[in-house]
């Protein structure tokens, strides 16, 4: 008896024992670049590549996932940008770390992207 009255106390208070939800992260920006729209794209696959990214690329974006974090580079030749959002699950500093690094890339001079220590291990679902 005790325990129904326990339960719906809990059900109808909407106490629960959940951990507490932490907060998702979101950077962007963006840098100019001189090259045309597959330069572009090409030099995105190859910092997330080297940032160990799994990545995907269609005619206008550059996708890249791992773990739970994810970054998408979106080309706009014409306007000779590269416009950056990076998602980092619960970690905003290793999300600003994944910006600054992809944007090092488009700077004049810049014919490889900085190395980059692989993340550790979370698990989680791609997005």
């Amino acid at each position: 008896m005790f325990a129904r009255l326990a339960a719906l106390l809990v059900v109808t208070l909407g106490l629960t024992v959940a951990p507490p939800a932490r907060a998702a992260w979101m950077w962007t920006g963006w840098e100019e670049f001189g090259g045309d729209q597959d330069a572009c794209l090409q030099n995105a696959a190859r910092v997330l590549q080297g940032m160990n990214f799994t990545v995907t690329v269609n005619p206008q974006t550059t996708f890249g996932w791992r773990g739970q974090d994810g970054v998408s580079v979106r080309c706009i030749a014409e306007r000779r940008i590269a416009v950056i959002f990076v998602y980092a699950s619960t970690n905003s500093d290793e999300g600003r770390s994944i910006l600054d690094q992809v944007r090092a890339a488009y700077k004049p001079g810049s014919a490889a992207p900085p190395p980059a220590a692989p993340a550790p291990g979370r698990g989680g679902s791609k997005f």
